[in-house]
């Protein structure tokens, strides 16, 4: 792996933070993936769809005539096509050579053959077809290409031949005054007026244009109009500027103020036009500048110019810095730099315009950093039209600007600022480079506090006594705007290796602490995540920049891996401090920048990290996007491969980015990921992991509840992880390691009868989000519960057995789902340890609470902990009957539809497969395939019906002989046809599958033809024909029938034509005579189904 291959890593602008996105939520596949799969298939039908929209079909001619007008569906289609490729832009690089130029050709041509017509209306549009002019669909098509791959990539394809200059200006001005011809055209014509995108790609294209070798005048004619009367105030204007100029000038500045795109269209033209040899001869670069000045700094009595006008004239000036030549620059340094400075740090409206806008605020770090590049290079060739006192004072102003806007609010104007520095850092000479290095090091110590091994902090003060290096950092007092600045700064000077290498041991020492920077906001919100991508490009830029010897040389103890690594080389600690925020990071963009650091660090240093190869190939850039693949395979995969890396990973799971992460699912992959990282070395690491986690837990304050619910699950899992291992591993079952974890499991029990155990309040106040709580117990609670009796440990003592009964009891009475299935597991765990005395005293309590909860929102928990305890009790006992009775009560139409669901769902899954089957159970079953409940939320009786249908499956498969079918079977088979064929996908496929393994089994149906798996496939004609094949089948036509009603009238427009085409098809397959007879008895049986209907209302 070497450093080059690192440049192809696609989205390597993840280290530019103010593109930062949030991505802490699994995505079902990496979107650059699926991009990278269809960009062939996007290109070639941009391709074989273009021609046809930009060129008239022509036979026996090989010249092209252009289309006048494009059709928008077209056109939006191909707008489309485009689109997704600002995931990966560099996917389009091989392709823009074809194609750009077919739409730059088609443009020049319209431009030759129909000018004139630009605001003719198109005889389609006005039938109600929409047609856009086709130089605005080339636009728009341009426009979108700018979009995705930038405009200096793009406008290198333009066409800049000086011959068409005047007619692509003269275009513009005729087709930007284009008015209706009348009243009715301008409500209903969308063809009048170029459009923000046509005006932005040919401004784009008029500076690229003026890049002509040639002198202007020799380009002008005397009849180019000036399409603004705005140059009046240019006094200093000479008369023999040329028309073309004047023109061009005109223009410029009436969209230099524009609230749209084209403004920044309009000053790059504006600064080609004034920085051109023929225009500088005219006095244009100086007057043009002082005219912005005097634009930004109007009189006391004039009005203020908007922000938008602001941000124009800025922007012009900055193009003039980047662009303009130092020599032109010269006498004009020393001005522009105190006028910029002078509005922006001024009392005026104008100023407090500039300070509020961010992307203004921006611009002036730019003009500042330009003018002082220029300053700096004519100091240095001894230019005496800038002296020594006007370079010390311009330096340090600008310094000054740039390091107080490293704070700033906004990122763009952090970034901006970082990068100024290093750019005028790598400028100065050594010894003053150094001590601006020095200025932005000793910022990033201001307000640092240090961090003991039991969690008390001190301060740097206190610290410096006993060691820096042998504590941790706290970050929690510091700026994270003002860090992420510094950092962002830090890590440019890197990537132009500005600092020596006598400064790198303070600057990693930053850059690690950075990597595992984190503070919230007041809503919660992360406000760390822009810190730890500036770290990341800060070592991604430190691993290109620097060789390995100068690495190597550091001393390991001048950087304190937040990690614990103590006896490895820099680049060592450097790795596993970029694998543990790539497995671990709740950010995708970390989790990625962290990837490509580490490829570049590996690549770049080869022989210095323990399995470098191994290690990129599994800390992969597409592997790590998936939250919960980085945090469970990858991390167990990395620490497989060296024991180096599993301690670091498992201490950062066990930090804010794994158990102490504020979301709760988050927190669950991680506690998945101890439970897998603690299988290591078997039985040994188990016992380190479960030694660390008790003694977290122990320490965690009550009010945490978020890191007592993480920790409280990586129990669960370390403790389930024994339990699989004990199974799997028969022969190590008595070393001592096993013994020793054996040991460790029975006393977790203990955490239940301690001071640590959850209360009452815990489980009931919702200030103290009982549903984390409730979740982790239970989860633990179920683990030792399953551990217990699989590992043959010893039996837990009455205490801590009767509280976790009570916790449990707790839990089930909660109403949120997560609550109620955790503890009903958990109880069914547990159970097994209770005496048989003690488990008929339960269900007897939850009997009674359920007796008492008639008709009210609690009870759904005790009746799901029913079903799963159902199993465990004495076969044909009294409570069981008693369990069955209750739940069928509960089951009624009086109670509450969710309770009626939870009895329903019980009986269905957890008590109908350990019970005989009764008639009475089966002609339930029958009812509930029957319930329609309605209420203000629509069918809610189809929740009924779609546990039912799991039940009847089990109902089917009991049946003694395939070939005949008792009354009820048939009752059962029937609501199954029916529910087949009902309008509710969920019902529709759930009965379908339930029918379909009944089907296939069944001796006396019609083969089965066809199966169908997903809900898509039960919504199909093929599928309703299939089921019209039951038709022959006497006791199943009248519920086929009555589906089909529903589905063929009510249901969704693709579902009623799918039915109603199956029957028609069905219907005009058969013979005249047969098709009567089965219409006379669908006629029949319809006209049962009504008259059973009025009889029941």
């Amino acid at each position: 792996m070497t450093g080059p291959a690192v440049d192809a890593i696609p989205n390597t602008v993840i280290f530019e933070t103010h593109c930062i996105t949030h991505s802490t939520m699994d995505a079902a596949e990496d979107k650059d993936v699926k991009l990278q799969r269809a960009s062939g298939d996007l290109v070639s039908e941009f391709s074989a769809k273009l021609p046809s929209l930009l060129w008239r079909a022509q036979t026996g001619t090989p010249l092209r005539t252009p289309r006048k007008w494009a059709q928008v569906t077209r056109t939006e289609k191909l707008v489309s096509l485009l689109e997704p490729f600002q995931e990966w832009p560099q996917l389009l690089d091989p392709h823009l050579q074809t194609l750009l130029p077919p739409l730059v050709d088609a443009f020049l041509a319209y431009l030759t053959k129909h000018r004139t017509q630009y605001g003719s209306v198109s005889a389609k549009s006005s039938q109600g077809e929409e047609q856009y002019p086709l130089p605005r669909a080339i636009c728009r098509l341009l426009y979108t290409f700018c979009k995705v791959r930038g405009v200096k990539v793009i406008s290198r394809f333009l066409n800049n031949e000086p011959k068409y200059l005047d007619s692509m200006l003269r275009a513009f001005i005729e087709w930007d005054a284009v008015l209706p011809s009348n009243s009715e055209e301008l409500v209903e014509s969308e063809t009048q007026r170029l459009i923000w995108e046509e005006r932005y790609v040919m401004l784009v294209w008029l500076s690229h244009l003026l890049l002509a070798p040639f002198d202007l005048s020799s380009l002008s004619s005397d009849n180019i109009p000036v399409p603004y009367d705005n140059l009046q105030h240019l006094t200093w204007l000479p008369s023999e500027t040329p028309m073309i100029a004047r023109s061009l000038l005109s223009l410029s500045l009436h969209y230099i103020g524009a609230s749209g795109k084209e403004r920044e269209a309009a000053t790059a033209l504006l600064a080609r036009l004034s920085l051109r040899g023929d225009m500088q001869a005219l006095g244009m670069l100086t007057g043009l500048t002082k005219w912005a000045f005097a634009t930004i700094q109007p009189a006391e009595n004039a009005e203020s110019p908007s922000v938008y006008a602001c941000i124009g004239v800025l922007t012009f000036i900055a193009r003039l810095g980047a662009s303009g030549q130092v020599e032109d620059f010269a006498p004009l340094i020393n001005y522009v730099f105190q006028q910029t400075l002078g509005v922006f740090q001024g009392k005026s409206s104008t100023s407090a315009t500039i300070q509020s806008s961010a992307l203004a605020r921006k611009i002036v770090v730019k003009i500042l950093r330009n003018i002082t590049v220029m300053a700096l290079s004519l100091s240095e060739r001894g230019d005496t039209r800038i002296t020594d006192d006007q370079l010390s004072t311009t330096l340090e102003d600008a310094i000054d600007h740039f390091l107080v806007s490293l704070a700033d609010k906004d990122t763009p104007v952090r970034f901006a600022s970082s990068k100024a520095l290093s750019i005028i850092t790598l400028k100065l000479d050594p010894e003053m480079g150094t001590e601006v290095i020095e200025a932005v090091i000793s910022s990033l110590g201001e307000n640092i506090l240090f961090e003991k091994d039991d969690g008390s902090l001190v301060t740097p003060f206190e610290a410096r006594k006993v060691g820096t290096h042998a504590l941790k950092r706290n970050l929690s007092a510091v700026d994270a705007q003002r860090w992420q600045g510094l950092i962002l700064t830090l890590s440019h000077l890197l990537f132009r290796r500005a600092p020596p290498t006598n400064q790198l041991p303070e600057i990693l020492q930053s850059l690690v602490s950075g990597l595992g920077f984190e503070q919230r906001s007041s809503t919660g919100g992360s406000v760390g995540t822009g810190v730890r991508d500036a770290a990341c490009f800060g070592i991604w830029a430190m691993s290109r920049k620097y060789t390995t010897r100068e690495l190597l040389a550091l001393q390991p103890q001048v950087v304190a891996s937040q990690s614990g690594q103590k006896e490895v080389d820099v680049l060592q600690k450097l790795a596993v401090e970029l694998i543990c925020a790539a497995c671990i990071d709740p950010s995708g963009n970390i989790r990625r920048g962290s990837s490509a650091a580490l490829q570049e660090l590996i690549g770049r240093h080869p022989n210095t990290i323990a399995q470098g190869i191994p290690l990129v190939q599994v800390v992969d850039y597409h592997a790590v996007a998936r939250r919960s693949r980085a945090l469970i395979d990858v991390a167990k995969a990395t620490a497989s491969l060296d024991q180096i890396y599993w301690s670091p990973l498992l201490d950062t799971l066990m930090g804010w980015r794994g158990i102490g992460s504020p979301d709760a699912e988050s927190r669950r992959h991680a506690a998945k990921a101890i439970g897998t990282l603690s299988t290591q070395e078997l039985f040994k690491t188990m016992n380190l992991v479960l030694d660390k986690l008790l003694e977290m837990f122990s320490r965690i304050s009550r009010n945490d509840v978020e890191s007592r619910h993480g920790c409280l699950l990586s129990i669960a899992a370390t403790v389930d992880a024994f339990t699989s291992q004990w199974e799997a591993s028969a022969v190590k079952r008595d070393t001592p390691e096993a013994k020793a974890v054996s040991s460790q499991v029975s006393n977790i029990w203990d955490i239940f009868d301690s001071a640590s155990s959850p209360t009452d309040d815990d489980l009931t106040f919702q200030t103290s989000r009982p549903e984390l709580t409730a979740e982790a117990s239970s989860c633990l609670i179920s683990s030792l519960s399953r551990s217990t009796v699989t590992t043959c440990l010893a039996q837990p003592l009455e205490q801590p057995l009767n509280r976790t009964l009570q916790i449990l009891s707790l839990c089930v009475s909660r109403s949120d789902d997560i609550s109620i299935e955790t503890s009903s597991t958990a109880l069914a765990q547990l159970f097994p340890l209770l005496s048989p005395s003690k488990q008929e005293e339960t269900v007897r309590t939850w009997l009674s609470h359920l007796r008492t909860s008639w008709r009210l929102p609690s009870g759904r928990g005790q009746i799901l902990a029913l079903g799963t305890v159902f199993k465990q009790l004495k076969t044909q006992s009294d409570v069981q009957e008693n369990i069955v009775t209750e739940i069928l009560r509960y089951t009624g139409k009086e109670e509450l539809i969710e309770k009626r669901v939870a009895a329903v769902k019980c009986l269905a899954t957890s008590i109908l497969p350990y019970m005989d089957t009764t008639d009475t159970i089966a002609s339930n079953f029958v009812e509930f395939l029957n319930d329609y409940t309605t209420d203000r939320r629509g069918d809610i009786g189809s929740l009924i019906r779609v546990e039912a249908i799991q039940a009847t499956g089990t109902l089917l498969q009991r049946q003694s002989d395939p070939a005949s079918h008792s009354p009820l079977i048939q009752n059962l088979v029937g609501c199954l046809c029916r529910l087949a064929c009902e309008k509710l996908d969920k019902v529709r496929l759930q009965a379908w599958l339930s029918l379909q393994g009944f089907w296939e089994s069944a001796g006396d149906l019609p083969p089965l033809e066809r199966k169908f798996e997903h809900f898509s496939h039960v919504s199909s004609q093929g599928y309703f024909a299939q089921l019209l094949t039951l038709q022959d089948i006497d006791w199943l036509r009248l519920p086929l029938l009555q589906g089909l009603a529903t589905s063929a009238i009510s249901g969704a427009e693709g579902l009623v034509r799918a039915s109603r085409s199956a029957l028609t098809q069905f219907l005009n397959s058969q013979t005249q005579t047969r098709r009567q007879e089965i219409l006379m008895v669908f006629l029949q049986d319809l006209s049962t189904v009504l008259i059973s209907e009025n009889c029941s209302r």
